[in-house]
């Protein structure tokens, strides 16, 4: 079953899009539009977005929608909250990964290095900004299954190309605007049926953000590192 903590390490982090896709074929598949993706989103220093998740699973009759908050800094602040008040946190501070639950005053902590070598960590990536540094990067870490436009809206899906993953993954999907480099959505797909799915809005680029967002007071928290 697609865990909740492996929802939040296959999360993506930007913002805007919408469309409805043409699938091309995979020998005439034109990947310009993402090579200008992976350039624009160099431009981006901070982020700002609210979202709202959408996760299916077998055994649900009907999905569970939850809103949340993102912030980003560059080079390697994220948080990351799941409901008002916040039920869950994703809190990376530099390599370091904290998943907070603050009803249970627990946090998981995780170096980054490590779980990218973990199945359930590699999407961790997902949390840069940008997706990828390069294209070559993009092209080594990924198999592009489809992709597709609509005007300056381009849809794409693709999946990791570690080994494991293809035994988790079915394919990871995001929807993104070539104009500004903005994603709209991301929707990861498991084997097992689950989906999550994170649609962003009221989204805002470079604007300044307050360093104290990504502090975290454990006082009275039991800390516990992650097991990879």
């Amino acid at each position: 079953m697609f865990r909740i903590t492996t929802m939040i390490r296959v999360l993506p982090v930007l913002v805007v899009l919408a469309g409805v896709p043409q699938l091309c074929a995979a020998a005439a598949m034109d990947l310009a539009p993402v090579k200008q993706w992976i350039i624009r989103q160099n431009d981006f220093h901070a982020v700002t977005a609210d979202f709202t998740q959408t996760r299916s699973m077998s055994a649900l009759r009907s999905p569970l929608e939850n809103n949340g908050r993102l912030w980003f800094k560059s080079p390697d602040s994220f948080r990351w909250e799941l409901g008002s008040p916040a039920k869950l946190i994703a809190l990376r501070m530099k390599d370091t990964i904290y998943l907070i639950q603050p009803a249970k005053k627990r946090a998981e902590r995780s170096v980054m290095s490590a779980m990218n070598q973990n199945v359930s960590g590699f999407g961790l990536g997902m949390m840069n900004i940008p997706f990828a540094h390069d294209f070559a990067t993009f092209q080594k870490q990924y198999e592009t299954l489809a992709i597709s436009m609509d005007g300056t809206c381009c849809h794409l899906a693709v999946l990791p190309r570690d080994p494991q993953a293809h035994k988790m993954l079915t394919s990871l999907k995001l929807d993104f605007n070539t104009t500004n480099g903005n994603l709209l959505s991301f929707e990861i797909r498991t084997r097992d049926g689950s989906s999550l799915r994170n649609e962003f809005t009221n989204v805002k680029i470079n604007t300044k953000i307050n360093s104290s967002v990504f502090d975290f007071d454990f006082t009275g928290y039991e800390v516990v590192d992650a097991k990879q």
